[in-house]
């Protein structure tokens, strides 16, 4: 799998994510849609900015075969066991709680796997930059996944 071919999935996930949180956002009200809102723009973002990543170096003549082996194997594997299966289900979970559970782990996932892509791309700052906001967006579902108003939804609450 060359690194054009890794961020093509990146772009895939960041897609997935915008349509997920949309999603939630739909079902949500007040400041729970903003919330869900929020991070789904950010993660349209993410993708514009792999998007960015490409074109860099599309013209770059290796583009299409620069890789690392043992990264590319790695980051291959985890998206397909990982990554794909969570973007691929069409279901959203049934409660927020668990729709927010979902999507820490979409996003731990996301983590682990742009923190292989950095090793293989020319320049790792703009890679780097959204692993960082990524990881603000499991911290903030973290917060939300403890706050209070979400305390008032039983395990078995509707969005």
């Amino acid at each position: 799998m060359t690194g054009k071919d890794l961020l093509a999935i990146a772009i895939k996930v960041e897609g997935a994510g915008y349509s997920y949180y949309m999603k939630l956002a739909e079902k949500a009200s007040g400041d729970l849609k903003t919330f869900f809102q929020d991070l789904a723009s950010q993660e349209r973002e993410h993708a514009k900015r792999f998007e960015e990543i490409m074109k860099k170096y599309e013209n770059d003549s290796n583009f299409a075969t620069w890789q690392n082996e043992e990264v590319s194997g790695y980051a291959e594997s985890y998206a397909k066991a990982f990554i794909f299966p969570e973007i691929e289900k069409e279901e959203m979970p049934e409660t927020l709680l668990g729709a927010i559970r979902k999507a820490m782990e979409v996003e731990k996932d996301s983590i682990i796997y742009y923190n292989e892509i950095k090793l293989i791309v020319p320049d790792p700052k703009p890679v780097e930059e959204i692993i960082k906001e990524e990881k603000e967006h499991l911290r903030k579902l973290s917060e939300k996944l403890t706050s209070e108003d979400i305390s008032t939804y039983s395990e078995g609450s509707m969005i």
